[in-house]
């Protein structure tokens, strides 16, 4: 091979690598930084609100609250292809100020679901925040392939009270939801 040729194969090569790179970090969701209103992107259920008084970047946050087996939820859905693997992220804060109790828990999750937005699978849930912090934490859902029958995810993020005379709140910021190129 002539030197010319080995230049050249390098410079495809790290380009093709660059673009994987800007390709698993690109962020498909809308407003991942709760930092719009209307229209926002995500979709309140429970006791959920935007709050400007705390936030990990921009000027705003989305907080939720849980009581009494009740869920405070930010949904929003993403249009997927199937067969394609994808990730889920956000930054969670709960505040020791702001006591949860009674093992209130938070996470994000994928949920796959159809055109009609049925669900057809069972959440991929991150790990859960179970307690008060000082600092935001980054919550992850694991890698996972989108189902064949499956045209969109719901990207949800949540808290929840496990049992009457339970309650609780944090703030979620900064959340993502990737495509993941093949390795």
């Amino acid at each position: 091979m002539r030197r010319s040729d080995v230049i050249r194969f390098l410079v495809l090569a790290l380009s093709c690598v660059s673009a994987l790179s800007c390709a698993e970090q690109a962020n498909l969701l809308v407003n991942p930084g709760f930092e719009k209103v209307n229209p926002s992107g995500w979709g309140l259920y429970g006791d959920s609100t935007y709050d400007t008084g705390t936030h990990r970047t921009g000027k705003q946050s989305g907080k939720v609250w849980a009581w009494d087996y009740g869920d405070g939820v930010f949904e929003q859905y993403v249009e997927i292809i199937p067969g394609m693997q994808y990730k889920a992220t956000v930054y969670v804060l709960g505040k020791p100020d702001d006591p949860s109790s009674g093992g209130s828990k938070a996470w994000i999750q994928i949920e796959w679901c159809t055109t009609d937005n049925v669900i057809i699978s069972y959440p991929i849930k991150s790990p859960p925040l179970t307690g008060a912090s000082d600092t935001w934490t980054l919550l992850s859902t694991p890698a996972a392939i989108a189902p064949s029958g499956a045209a969109k995810a719901k990207i949800k993020v949540i808290i929840q009270a496990p049992k009457s005379k339970t309650s609780g709140f944090c703030y979620f910021d900064d959340a993502s939801f990737s495509y993941l190129p093949p390795m």
